[in-house]
C-alpha cells in the first residue's frame, strides 16, 4: 500500500460538500409551523434542522447507524498517569468484540451497530474474532514524555485507516456515524493535545481520567506539563500536535471524521477524546465542522474548552466520563423522538390553532 501523506489528506478533503441550506431553511420553517410553542424542543430542533441539511432528501433517514470503537495503547502510561494498567485496553476490546461491554448494551438499545477497531492494542491477539485489526504500532504509541508519540508515517497510516472506514460505512448506507474510543491513558494524550492546540496550561485542563487520586492528578499534571515543554509542540500545526503527543486512536478518529465529512454523513461526537479529535480535524479542515453534532458536555475537565473551541453546543449535560462512544449513543433515541415530532406533528393549520408569531429569530 502506498504511503499516505499530509498532501494526500488535504487533496482528499477538498471534496467536502456543503450542507443544503435550502433544506435547512425548509426544516426550520416546518418546525415553526408545527402545532406547538415556537422552539419548544430547543437543541433537538437545531439538531434535526442541521440533519435535514445533510440529508439527501426530505425523508430525514437516521438509520442504520454505527459506532466504530477505535482502540490503542499509550506509552505515557509508564509515567503513572492512569489508575488502570495497560492490559485493561485489550480486555475491554475483547469484551466489546464479544458483545458484553457497556457500549454493546447501548448499541442494542439504540439500534446502533458496534464495531471495535484495533489500531495499536498491545496485548490483543491480532486474530481475535469480531475486531477490525489494523494495528499501526503493535504496542501502542511511544511514551511522549521521552519521545514523539509516533512517526509521521504511523500517524498518517492511522488517519488513513479511519478515513477509509468512514467512507466505506457511508457507501454501505449508514446514515449516522460515531467514533468511540478505548485506550488506557488516552485522556492524557487528549489533554496534552488540547493544551497544545489552545495554549492553555495543562494544569487548567487535566482531569482525573478513570479516577485518579489527588496525588495521581498532580503527577499527571506535572507529567503533561513537562512533556509538552520537552516536545516543543507547534500549536498552529495540528498534525504536529497529533504526532508528538497524540494517540493512534485519536489519529484514526481524525481520519474517520474527515471521511464522514467527505461523504456528507453526520457524526455524533462523544467525550473529551472524541472532541479533541474533532477539534484537530477542524483546525486542519474547517469545513468538516458542518457534519459534527455534540452529544454532551463531558465531566472531564477539558470538555468545556474543547466544545468552546469547536463552537458546537452540546445537547446533553449528564456529567459523563465513560468513553467508548456511550454519550453519543445516548443522544440517538432523542434524535429519533425529535424526528418523529418533526415529521408527524400537525401544523397549526391542520390542528385548527392560531399560529404563533416568531419573535426570537434564533429559532
Amino acid at each position: 500500500m502506498r504511503a499516505f501523506s499530509r498532501e494526500d489528506f488535504f487533496d482528499a478533503t477538498r471534496s467536502i460538500p456543503s450542507p443544503n441550506r435550502e433544506r435547512e431553511r425548509r426544516a426550520k420553517f416546518r418546525w415553526n409551523s408545527l402545532c406547538k410553542p415556537i422552539g419548544s424542543f430547543g437543541m433537538l430542533e437545531t439538531t434535526v434542522t442541521r440533519l435535514a441539511g445533510l440529508s439527501p432528501g426530505d425523508e430525514l433517514v437516521v438509520k442504520p447507524r454505527a459506532v466504530f470503537v477505535f482502540s490503542a495503547d499509550h506509552g505515557i502510561v509508564a509515567e503513572g498517569v492512569s489508575q488502570a494498567g495497560q492490559e485493561v485496553t485489550a480486555q475491554v476490546v475483547r469484551n466489546i468484540a464479544d458483545g458484553r461491554a457497556t457500549i454493546n448494551i447501548l448499541g442494542r438499545e439504540t439500534e446502533c451497530l458496534v464495531i471495535p477497531v484495533n489500531v495499536g492494542v498491545a496485548d490483543l491477539e491480532h486474530d481475535y474474532p469480531g475486531v477490525v485489526h489494523t494495528p499501526v504500532m503493535p504496542n501502542g504509541t511511544n511514551n511522549f514524555a521521552l519521545e514523539d508519540a509516533m512517526s509521521e508515517e504511523e500517524m498518517m497510516m492511522a488517519v488513513r485507516i479511519g478515513m477509509e472506514l468512514a467512507l466505506k460505512a457511508a457507501s454501505e448506507g449508514f446514515k449516522i456515524l460515531i467514533a468511540g474510543e478505548m485506550g488506557i491513558g488516552n485522556t492524557s494524550a487528549a489533554t496534552a493535545m488540547l493544551a497544545a492546540l489552545t495554549g492553555c496550561p495543562a494544569s487548567d485542563l487535566t482531569g482525573r481520567g478513570a479516577g485518579l487520586s489527588d496525588d495521581g492528578l498532580q503527577r499527571k499534571i506535572q507529567v503533561l506539563t513537562d512533556a509538552l515543554a520537552m516536545r516543543e509542540v507547534d500549536r498552529y500545526n495540528a498534525f504536529d500536535v497529533l504526532r508528538k503527543v497524540g494517540g493512534l486512536e485519536i489519529a484514526a478518529m481524525v481520519g474517520f471524521y474527515a471521511g464522514a465529512a467527505m461523504a456528507g454523513t453526520p457524526v455524533i461526537l462523544d467525550g473529551l477524546i472524541s472532541l479533541v479529535a474533532a477539534m484537530t480535524l477542524v483546525r486542519l479542515v474547517p469545513e468538516a465542522r458542518s457534519v459534527m453534532f455534540a452529544s454532551h458536555l463531558p465531566a472531564e475537565k477539558g470538555g468545556e474548552t474543547a466544545l468552546r473551541e469547536l463552537g458546537i453546543g452540546p445537547c446533553l449535560g449528564l456529567n459523563m466520563k465513560h468513553g467508548e462512544g456511550a454519550g453519543a449513543l445516548l443522544l440517538l433515541p432523542l434524535i429519533d423522538y425529535a424526528r418523529a415530532v418533526y415529521l408527524e406533528s400537525q401544523t397549526f393549520d391542520e390542528g385548527s390553532v392560531e399560529p404563533y408569531e416568531v419573535y426570537d429569530q434564533s429559532w
